[in-house]
């Protein structure tokens, strides 16, 4: 196929419509921004900031928030403020992780199933729909619990259960474009399946992925947290704020507030930054909300 017929059937594909001068104007987004660079930038300078090794005990068992331990000390003697900086180096290595590979299996897999039909393409329909309908956080515990908890197997975890909702993206994407006037015409000029595909209709198909992810990071970021929490993710010493929460969440009831409040405020703060970029992206995205 010459060049020229290439550019009569291809049209350029979808592009988010952000741009500096956009985002002046868009509070939502702004504040998401700082939150997560905020975050990040925190979480890689830890060793710089962190006034205490975050895996050994500083002697002072539960100490309250002083000059010297800003947060406070929980039940190990471990400072919670250097811990509370660490956390976010495993949680969101272990969101964005997991959501990459989420994402490079579902997109494909989607665009292949609602392109093309046939028993194979059903029997992995029929499979995701089966792993999304059993409720995401006892399905991470079964799974943990099949192969055991660790950082590596977290991940794992964590994709298998988030990569249903890119597949379901993208099947439905394909069912839609495949019929569009452009892909028809690469069809008759000569353009194989997989060219179809990933050539036309996959750049076409992948905005609404790309405002799925910051979504899915904070989901991710909130499921690392729990299954933590229940003692099958992440486990202590490690600096994560799940297992920070569970640690100190005991002490609450007896006035030691601190052990478990600035790790949840900092979980907090966190998934609301992701929360915030995804539905500012989601808005930007639709053309309906953008020209309202």
């Amino acid at each position: 196929m010459s060049a020229a017929t290439q550019q009569t059937v291809t049209p350029p594909a979808r592009r988010m419509p952000i741009s500096f001068a956009w985002l002046r104007g868009q509070r939502q987004m702004q504040l998401g921004l700082a939150i997560v660079v905020g975050v990040i930038v925190l979480a890689l300078a830890a060793p710089l900031i962190a006034p205490w090794d975050p895996e050994h005990a500083t002697g002072e068992v539960l100490a309250p928030p002083s000059g010297s331990h800003l947060f406070g000390t929980d039940v190990s003697g471990f400072d919670i403020f250097s811990r509370t900086l660490y956390a976010p180096r495993v949680d969101i290595l272990i969101a964005f992780t997991s959501t990459l590979l989420a994402m490079a299996a579902g997109i494909p897999l989607g665009i292949l199933a609602g392109f093309r039909s046939g028993k194979v393409t059903e029997a992995m329909s029929r499979g995701f729909d089966i792993v999304q309908a059993f409720p995401f956080f006892i399905l991470a515990l079964v799974l943990l619990g099949i192969f055991g908890p660790s950082v590596r197997n977290l991940i794992l975890v964590v994709a298998i259960v988030n990569a249903p909702i890119y597949f379901r993206l993208m099947k439905s994407q394909a069912q839609t474009l495949k019929g569009r006037m452009f892909v028809e015409a690469a069809r008759v000029a000569g353009c194989r399946d997989r060219d179809l595909m990933f050539r036309h209709i996959l750049p076409n198909a992948l905005t609404p992925a790309l405002a799925q992810m910051s979504v899915t990071i904070a989901w991710s970021i909130i499921l690392t947290a729990g299954v933590s929490f229940v003692g099958a993710g992440v486990r202590a010493p490690t600096p994560e704020w799940g297992v920070m929460i569970a640690t100190g969440a005991p002490q609450m009831q007896t006035g030691q507030w601190w052990a478990a409040l600035f790790p949840g405020l900092a979980l907090a703060v966190a998934v609301m930054g992701y929360a915030l970029v995804g539905n500012a992206i989601a808005n930007v995205t639709d053309p309906r909300k953008r020209h309202a």
